[in-house]
């Protein structure tokens, strides 16, 4: 590939995931309050007592669903706003984010409606076991905005990188001796395919991320998931910021070559 193929590559991404942070499970709060709130409630006489003990068990377990529905709906915006990503990602990720609010917002309604103790405790329970896949959406939504955010400042740094060569040029017409503006911008063109390839294997592989219902084998395989994903995200981070390198270079040495670098170093340091 010539440099100026590397430098105008197109840094739109494809990137397709199953939604993903990891929230603080519900967390032995809720599941203690009621196991201990409803213990004996069949066999309490005061019924008054049990109503409350379920009712204050039913609005914690109403809490954290809604924290979980709320930080979905701000996933659905975030995804919304990526702006190097195509749209059938956007309309698959949209879609399975969907389909675990109305999932959850199912759940919370059965519970408010639930008049058994031990069928609540249950459903209660299910919260963190049964829709343990809520655990991978936030993790994986925040390796496909890292991508995201990896690709676009790649692609700024091509923009920028192109209209140095056109200068680099100039001072070769003009007798000046390139060679080391020529190897810096090489360095660039390879920096910027890292990038791309980096940030787009990151949420590759993020897609194996599946849940794990308790199956300490796929718990151990999300774990591998996650660790290379997030290598990968930092491969791509660190290349970004050795174009950035690159851009300064070069703009240092044509200013010292008197060569008008007019081209505006816009892109930003992760």
């Amino acid at each position: 590939m010539t440099m100026t193929n590397k430098l105008l590559v197109s840094a739109a991404a494809a990137l397709v995931f199953v939604p993903a942070l990891a929230f603080a499970q519900v967390g032995a709060g809720v599941n203690a309050s009621v196991t201990a709130q409803t213990t004996g409630v069949r066999a309490n006489a005061s019924t008054t007592l049990s109503a409350s003990a379920m009712s204050t068990a039913k609005s914690r377990a109403s809490k954290e669903i809604d924290r979980r529905i709320a930080a979905l709906n701000e996933l659905v915006t975030r995804i919304g706003a990526m702006t190097r990503v195509t749209a059938e990602f956007k309309t698959q990720a949209t879609t399975n984010l969907q389909s675990q609010i109305t999932a959850l917002t199912q759940l919370k309604a059965k519970i408010e409606a639930e008049t058994d103790a031990d069928t609540l405790k249950t459903d209660i329970k299910s919260i963190t076991s049964s829709y343990r896949v809520f655990a991978l959406v936030m993790p994986q939504a925040r390796i496909a905005a890292a991508a995201d955010r990896a690709i676009n400042l790649a692609t700024m740094e091509a923009a920028v990188g192109a209209k140095l060569k056109a200068r680099i040029d100039a001072a070769a017409a003009a007798g000046a001796d390139v060679s080391a503006l020529n190897s810096a911008l090489n360095d660039l063109g390879t920096q910027i395919n890292n990038a791309n390839t980096s940030a787009q294997a990151a949420v590759g592989v993020s897609l194996s991320l599946q849940p794990d219902n308790g199956d300490k084998a796929t718990m151990d395989a999300n774990t591998k998931a996650l660790q290379q994903a997030r290598t990968d995200i930092q491969a791509a981070q660190k290349a970004v910021v050795q174009g950035r390198k690159d851009i300064t270079t070069i703009m240092q040495v044509l200013k010292k070559l008197n060569v008008s670098a007019t081209a505006s170093s816009t892109t930003q340091t992760p």
